[in-house]
């Protein structure tokens, strides 16, 4: 468990949770960042890392584990989150794949803004460790309890049309230097 410079992160609370975002399993980060689960091997829909939410930092998500022995998951957090991280590819569309996220900050959350996304972001992506091209980036709205959200879809240059991967990286820095991350795996692949 890591802050964006890849300092350790004491006392970080990492949850594994179930379809409902219903906690599972738990621990914490040790003082020099390494966290363990000691869980059932499985599919498990969301794992969340974080300390003090709200107040220094927002969550790194993780979705779609299918967990397996000795398993190990480099996370790091900060100010900016990824949330609803999505990975698809579109039948036609080329070596691609297409990315949709919202994207929160969290001075704008302090500050009581509805729409929380950061001003002018930087993405990167990454598919199995690999950093690849984005093509593409497109703003998008989201309608939810009466006011709008902003999000992105992005496309994500492959190296072949429909690409067998399995783990997916996105990383995502703003003006201020704020920092976030999140993980998707395709269990299409094992």
């Amino acid at each position: 468990m890591t802050d964006k410079n890849k300092s350790p992160i004491a006392n970080a609370l990492i949850e594994v949770k179930g379809e409902n975002f219903v906690t599972l399993f738990s621990t914490e980060s040790k003082e020099d960042g390494h966290y363990m689960l000691d869980i059932p091997t499985g599919k498990y829909p969301f794992l969340t890392a974080v300390k003090d939410y709200g107040i220094n930092y927002l969550e790194y998500w993780c979705q779609n584990i299918s967990l397996q022995a000795n398993m190990s998951l480099d996370m790091s957090f900060d100010k900016l989150e990824i949330y609803g991280l999505h990975v698809f590819s579109v039948k036609g569309a080329g070596n691609s794949l297409m990315v949709y996220f919202r994207p929160m900050s969290l001075p704008k959350f302090q500050q009581g803004m509805r729409d929380i996304a950061p001003e002018k972001i930087i993405i990167k992506a990454s598919i199995d460790n690999q950093e690849m091209p984005v093509i593409n980036t497109n703003l998008v709205k989201e309608f939810t309890d009466g006011y709008e959200l902003s999000a992105y879809l992005i496309q994500v240059e492959t190296s072949e049309s429909d690409i067998s991967w399995h783990k997916f990286d996105l990383q995502i820095t703003d003006a201020d230097n704020h920092y976030g991350a999140a993980t998707i795996y395709n269990n299409d692949v094992q």
